[in-house]
């Protein structure tokens, strides 16, 4: 089984989204600190301990699939190298995830996971190793929210009204974790 399987290209980002600067988003935000421990464990683990009631809602969007590790692009020669070979371990990882789940280079539309584990333990190695510089972005379009990593121990969540989706989410932030 794939870890990651494309959208139909028909399903687009909902307007309230500002994907090319976040914070422009049409909608309210909060932050979700980690107390303390691990941040790549921690962090998975704060994921299902939040979103596991939504993740089959959950899709994946990326800018680029193939550009989210900084040494796929040669900044010399402004090209773009997606070999495995002279890559970070964290960049194997991440582009044999592609390679093995048939996304083809240039796709950059909606995917979801079959696989989140292996899935979130490879960004966010990437992330908290610097080879990433941003986390993809999770949304789940029938309760309004969005979510993305943040490399020193946080996701950012923003959403379009506290629904009672939102209202549990937050609600479980508040109760574990650091909720700003």
């Amino acid at each position: 089984m794939s870890i990651l399987k494309k959208v139909d290209v028909t399903e687009v980002i909902p307007s309230w989204i500002c994907v090319d600067f976040l914070p422009d988003s049409s909608c309210c935000k909060n932050e979700i600190y980690l107390k303390e421990g691990l941040i790549i464990e921690g962090l998975i683990e704060m994921f299902y301990d939040i979103f596991k009631k939504y993740k089959k809602n959950i899709q994946i969007y990326n800018y680029s699939w193939w550009d989210f590790c900084l040494d796929t692009w040669d900044p010399r020669t402004d090209q773009y190298d997606y070999e495995l070979s002279r890559k970070s371990e964290e960049t194997k990882w991440y582009l044999q995830i592609l390679f093995d789940s048939s996304i083809e280079i240039g796709y950059d539309a909606l995917c979801i996971c079959n696989d989140w584990n292996i899935f979130l333990k490879a960004i966010l190695k990437c992330l908290t190793t610097h080879k990433a510089p941003y986390s993809p972005i999770f949304f789940d379009r029938s309760n309004n929210f969005f979510f993305y990593f943040h490399h020193s121990g946080s996701i950012g969540i923003y959403y379009l009204e506290q629904n009672d989706a939102v209202i549990k989410i937050l609600d479980i932030a508040k109760q574990k974790y650091d909720l700003k």
